[in-house]
């Protein structure tokens, strides 16, 4: 297929050229991104955080199933209607609410009620306030885990359910406990609100296209048509696996993310650490740049070298996966400073590539070493 963005101007035909070099980066083909992660210092923790955000998109799912067949009417008094809104409910406007609209019979829900539905429902099963805590969850443990990768080659599964088990609750308790350098605790508190983003961005575009869909399948029913109907049907299923899909690349991207950057902030200058991007679906970006070996330097090194250097915060963000770019004068290549270069976390969304340490001075025993002998001592 031939898209023709010839016509366009050069910003927005420069959007249409880099989403489409994203999209076949970031979003593999298959049921690939369901395969565990590849790096046993985070698999359980991408399966956890994945299974506990299946389950909220489950529960939406199978009780907008029951609001759109009328199972979920419950005969009583009528109710005042609640405000509703898009801002964000206490749990007392939550229960207010599943008790207007379970009172109020079938025949008489408006479109702005069917609205409400998708409103409790998204509030019910996906308040910000919880996704938040998900995300803080897992960007706290996956940092701790690299950080645990830059002093142990290898760890059992075992091992690392134990050294999940053994974690400080929270970050001040891990600073209180194992102690974090100034590095380590920005790379935590980046990752936490960059997670936080993309869960809630998640739960807020499910509810608009949900919104949306619910009032079609509304529309179809007063028009009688089945055919519609079906169609509408359909397209709501195929929602939710979209969203599985969505949660499971955040699982994947995140968990990643913040392991790579926590192992290379925990890393002394001078260390040197090989890049592996060895799993089914690696885009050719991440393929060419397998085996690489790069050289830690602080962030605030003067004279970092993107080609040869990782430091931590270092990322693809404002960079380019597209070679060429559109000007008045046409397409013209891009300058190497506009390319991706090789980030310190993850790639690209779904990237699943790791650091492996093949160099650094030894590091004296301190706290963080004792408490990984302590927790791994009962494996």
């Amino acid at each position: 297929m031939l898209i023709d963005i010839s016509h366009c101007c050069a910003e927005h035909a420069n959007e249409a050229i880099e989403s489409l070099f994203a999209k076949a980066a970031g979003d593999p083909p298959g049921d690939g991104i369901w395969l565990p992660h590849e790096s046993v210092f985070i698999q359980r923790l991408v399966e956890l955080f994945t299974d506990r955000g299946l389950a909220r998109i489950s529960g939406i799912q199978a009780e907008l199933s029951k609001w759109l067949e009328h199972t979920m009417h419950n005969p009583g008094p009528p109710q005042p209607k609640p405000a509703g809104g898009v801002r964000r409910w206490t749990k007392g406007e939550v229960a207010l609410t599943k008790l207007y609209l379970e009172t109020l019979p079938p025949d008489q829900f408006t479109l702005d009620d069917w609205t409400m539905v998708v409103d409790y429902l998204v509030q019910r099963y996906m308040p910000a306030e919880d996704l938040i805590e998900e995300a803080k969850w897992l960007a706290y443990r996956s940092s701790m885990m690299g950080r645990v990768q830059s002093r142990l080659d290898e760890l059992s599964a075992a091992g690392a359910d134990a050294l999940l088990a053994a974690m400080p609750a929270s970050v001040a308790a891990a600073q209180a406990k194992v102690g974090l350098t100034p590095a380590q605790a920005k790379m935590i508190e980046y990752g936490s609100l960059r997670c936080a983003e993309n869960v809630v961005a998640l739960a807020d575009e499910a509810r608009h296209a949900l919104r949306r869909m619910v009032v079609d399948y509304q529309q179809a029913l007063a028009m009688n048509d089945p055919t519609l109907r079906e169609s509408l049907w359909s397209r709501m299923f195929d929602r939710f696996g979209d969203m599985n899909r969505d949660w499971r690349r955040i699982a994947i991207t995140e968990a990643g993310e913040n392991a790579n950057q926590g192992l290379i902030a925990s890393l002394p200058e001078g260390a040197r650490v090989k890049r592996v991007e060895q799993y089914a679906n690696a885009c050719p970006f991440c393929r060419k740049i397998d085996g690489r070996v790069m050289t830690v330097v602080p962030d605030s090194s003067p004279e970092k070298d993107g080609d040869t250097m990782v430091w931590p915060g270092k990322t693809n963000i404002g960079r380019s996966a597209a070679p060429r770019k559109k000007t008045p004068e046409g397409l013209v290549d891009r300058l190497p400073s506009e390319m991706w270069w090789i980030a310190a976390g993850t790639q690209h969304p779904h990237c699943r590539g790791r650091w492996v340490v093949v160099q650094q001075d030894p590091v004296g025993d301190d706290p963080f070493d004792q408490w990984m002998a302590e927790a791994l001592s009962k494996v």
